[in-house]
């Protein structure tokens, strides 16, 4: 479904003709794009019921820049897949996150970050517990002389 910007002579927005997203009959499943209003490709997915897969998204940050779909329905899960996998490779939508090798690169990045500073506050509780019962020297008052 495309909505254009231009208004007509009546000062309206252009009525939109599109059909109706259906729940899918036998196997039948349904590849959809959703864009925000520069067009940028936001999200790609499957899915055998549009809205309802939808009413899902609707609790991510990046859903309320959503403006436009496009959706195309495929024969099998197996065709739906496959073009799944290759829009999240060639178009690089900005928030399909499990599939899209480059934001895998960054999830393993902060995994190995997150990994580090665990490394490091363990190390620090070690080190800690090892000064504890250790009699540090006296602390030097202002007037004392070295022997």
């Amino acid at each position: 479904m495309t909505v254009p910007n231009e208004r007509n002579e009546t000062g309206l927005p252009p009525v939109v003709k599109a059909r109706m997203i259906h729940r899918a009959t036998g196997d039948e499943v349904a590849i959809y794009r959703l864009y925000d209003a520069s067009e940028r490709l936001l999200y790609v997915g499957i899915s055998k019921d549009p809205l309802t897969r939808w009413q899902e998204h609707m609790g991510r940050r990046w859903w309320t820049k959503v403006v436009r779909y496009e959706l195309r329905w495929h024969p099998s899960r197996a065709d739906a897949r496959a073009e799944e996998k290759r829009a999240m490779a060639d178009e690089e939508p900005l928030h399909n996150i499990h599939s899209a090798p480059r934001h895998g690169a960054h999830w393993r990045a902060a995994a190995r970050a997150s990994e580090a500073q665990a490394g490091r506050a363990a190390r620090a509780q070690q080190i800690g517990a090892g000064l504890r019962g250790v009699k540090r020297p006296p602390k030097k008052t202002e007037g004392a002389q070295d022997g």
